[in-house]
């Protein structure tokens, strides 16, 4: 993925080290938040893909599903490369009014975006 598309939130060179980035992202979210700017029909498959494979890490429980998990992520992430699309990642914490009262919940959120 190129610097221009990523803006500094998710960059770099190396495939499997931006597999494992957003892995990690992943694993460390509570909630997620997917956007999609353009791609058309091919943008919105890749971005419904993007947000299984990223609720897959996010719930796994083993370490068999956190490689399957991975494994996933690779997939999409290879397929947002074949497209010509960009993604950005990062991780918040957003306010959330509960039972017990206000909580902090970090929130990912991917950004699918068609090059320019």
């Amino acid at each position: 993925m190129s610097s221009d598309c990523n803006a500094g939130h998710f960059h770099s060179p190396d495939p499997h080290n931006r597999t494992d980035q957003l892995t990690a992202l992943a694993r460390e979210a509570r909630l997620l938040e997917i956007g999609l700017e353009g791609g058309g029909e091919a943008g919105g498959q890749l971005a419904t893909d993007l947000e299984s494979a990223l609720t897959t890490a996010m719930d796994a429980e083993s370490p068999g599903e956190l490689t399957q998990a991975r494994s996933a992520i690779d997939l999409v992430l290879a397929r947002v490369l074949s497209h010509g699309m960009c993604l950005s990642a990062e991780l918040a914490d957003m306010e959330v009014k509960g039972v017990l009262g206000m909580a902090r919940m970090p929130v990912l959120t991917a950004v699918l975006s068609a090059s320019r």
